[in-house]
């Protein structure tokens, strides 16, 4: 229980941060960066959500060699001087440094959070890492909603710096809790270690199939998730009632990582996955995109899609885990991390040059662009599905 406790109060920090940029992007973009293109600004926030999955490319390693404590304790320097340095930030360099240095910081944490559970559980991993994400979704209901309150009565640069200490002190808290159940005897030499793709990727279409699928969904979820608060004010709604949206999302999402989970040990993991993967589009196209200027239909969307998101995110781990020999599932979330952190760094500036000045028509055709992006992650999933199962039969768990 302990190690459960420590991952889920540092993921409050790693995970949280990443679901609360549409509270930090709404902000910067109407006031310390209105100057700026879209397309300028969506750099900044590219940069740190890829960082923070490129990194996972090498933390499994130290975390295989040195347990979780060393890299929890850079995680959360890099975090904090992050913070500060954002809080500070007013020409769009300095916003680029100071979220470099907290996309290392999270990249650092996220990988122990999540594998130090894998140290202690087994028949129950995956509700226990459930339980991991959760506090993601706790940093994303409360991170809002606190930014939006000391945003009016503090500004802009003392509501950050408040930020950084609960972050500081949650990952402390973290720091002393954690403890790994066993390192590696023997050193890694990192000389010795190569990826190699064509094994991996060509000869494995079930795998090749989910890495795209993993692609288009990552950043179909991570564009709404960054883009939904501005998306909302450009649709009617005030800057307030935008980032309590971005909450309740985060909210749902506390739905969305336990229940979907839990339903796919019973009915399978893939099959639940493609499930959310079409609610999710279903929801963009037919709900949001032609009734947005109905606030109410804000709402209703931010809980649909925080569900439906959450559940995508979580369960692309989980079916990957399903179709890798053991031996090989460092290689490949590594693989899936680092092309997860490629969407992102291009997605977004692709994406902020379609927003272009912020129009409504424009942030229509953003939403579009969501919307395909998720029907063609269901379809690479489809054929994933396909490979595993060596047919299209629907009464098949997997």
């Amino acid at each position: 229980m302990v190690a459960i406790q420590s991952s889920f109060i540092g993921s409050i920090v790693n995970i949280g941060l990443l679901a609360s940029l549409g509270a930090i992007q709404a902000y910067v973009s109407l006031y310390q960066l209105s100057n700026f293109k879209q397309s300028s600004v969506s750099w900044v926030f590219a940069i740190f959500i890829a960082i923070t999955y490129t990194c996972s490319l090498f933390t499994g390693l130290l975390f295989d060699q040195y347990g979780p404590r060393l890299i929890l304790m850079g995680s959360s320097l890099f975090v904090f001087m992050g913070l500060m340095g954002l809080a500070n930030s007013v020409q769009i360099w300095q916003f680029v440094l100071s979220f470099f240095a907290m996309g290392i910081g999270n990249g650092l944490g996220m990988t122990p959070l999540i594998g130090v559970i894998s140290h202690w559980f087994f028949e129950k991993r995956g509700y226990c890492t459930g339980i991991v994400f959760c506090g993601g979704s706790v940093g994303g209901i409360v991170f809002p909603l606190l930014l939006r309150s000391l945003y009016t009565k503090v500004g802009f640069v003392w509501a950050i710096r408040v930020l950084a200490l609960i972050c500081l002190v949650c990952q402390i808290l973290s720091i002393l809790l954690v403890k790994e159940r066993y390192r590696l005897n023997q050193k890694i030499d990192l000389s010795k270690i190569s990826l190699k793709p064509d094994d991996f990727i060509i000869k494995d279409f079930k795998f090749f199939y989910l890495i795209v699928g993993g692609f288009f969904g990552e950043l179909s979820l991570m564009l709404l998730i960054t883009y939904y608060a501005s998306f909302s004010i450009s649709q009617g709604a005030n800057e307030s009632t935008a980032y309590v949206l971005v909450t309740i999302w985060n909210a749902a999402g506390i739905l969305g990582k336990i229940a979907p989970p839990y339903l796919s040990d019973k009915y399978g993991r893939y099959n639940i996955n493609i499930i959310m993967l079409i609610c999710f589009s279903l929801a963009i196209l037919v709900l949001l995109y032609p009734f947005a200027s109905n606030e109410k239909i804000l709402w209703a969307f931010a809980a649909i899609g925080g569900f439906c998101g959450s559940s995508v995110g979580c369960l692309l781990p989980i079916c990957l885990s399903q179709i890798t020999p053991v031996n090989q599932i460092g290689t490949r979330i590594g693989i899936l991390y680092f092309v997860l952190g490629l969407a992102n760094l291009f997605g977004l500036p692709i994406a902020a040059s379609i927003i272009s000045n912020g129009s409504k028509l424009n942030y229509n055709n953003f939403m579009i662009l969501v919307g395909c992006l998720a029907i063609t992650s269901s379809i690479f999933w489809s054929v994933s599905r396909y490979f595993v199962v060596n047919s299209f039969r629907l009464n098949v768990k997997v």
